[in-house]
């Protein structure tokens, strides 16, 4: 019996070690999915999107959307970062390095990519890095209408931007980007992100 123990240690340690994948791999493994066209797969490794997987199976039936994708994918891993409300990782070559950085950093990067979706007009982008309340009420093609038909959607957009270089409170799950008066921008916190609750 005793000569068992070894073996059924080492395959304990074989499962525990291939239970969580670190973030390239599953990148990897989620390219290598959209390649080979096995979309439910690649769907399992994503958190889903805000239209579900049929949206998905659309979205890469087409060979050359596929491999556009995967190519995309592959080439972020480099530079692939992990993140938590009080540290965020970064990969350099082979190895994760802690980023140093203020508190303030965190919810000025997630401000500042809202910001660019919007530019860019990736709604979806966009729509992702609302707080959960938005989310429920918008689409992401709700969320375009919204933006083109609000006379003063460009405005605040503009003040949004320039709050990125002001003063941030950040307070336990929260983080305000004051813009004069009573009004700001308002990141919240939920799920270890910071996402745009409101811009005023």
């Amino acid at each position: 019996m005793t000569r068992l123990a070894p073996l059924s240690l080492l395959l304990l340690g074989t499962a525990c070690a291939t239970a969580s994948r670190e973030p390239a791999s599953v990148a990897e493994a989620y390219a290598k999915a959209l390649e080979e066209n096995r979309l439910s797969d690649a769907y399992r490794l994503t958190t889903g999107g805000p239209e579900g997987e049929g949206a998905f199976l659309d979205e890469y039936s087409d060979a050359a959307a596929r491999r556009e994708r995967a190519a995309a994918v592959r080439s972020g891993t480099g530079v692939l970062e992990a993140r938590a409300p009080s540290v965020t990782l970064a990969r350099q070559g082979e190895d994760w390095r802690v980023v140093e950085s203020r508190p303030a950093d965190v919810p000025r990067a997630a401000l500042k990519k809202f910001l660019d979706e919007v530019e860019s007009r990736d709604w979806k982008g966009a729509w992702g890095l609302l707080a959960s309340p938005l989310r429920a009420r918008y689409t992401p093609e709700r969320l375009r209408e919204d933006f083109e038909r609000e006379p003063l959607a460009k405005e605040r957009l503009r003040r949004a931007r320039l709050a990125l270089n002001t003063h941030v409170r950040v307070a336990a799950g929260e983080a305000l980007f004051p813009l004069g008066g009573e009004r700001a921008v308002r990141l919240v916190l939920e799920d270890g992100e910071y996402r745009v609750a409101a811009i005023e």
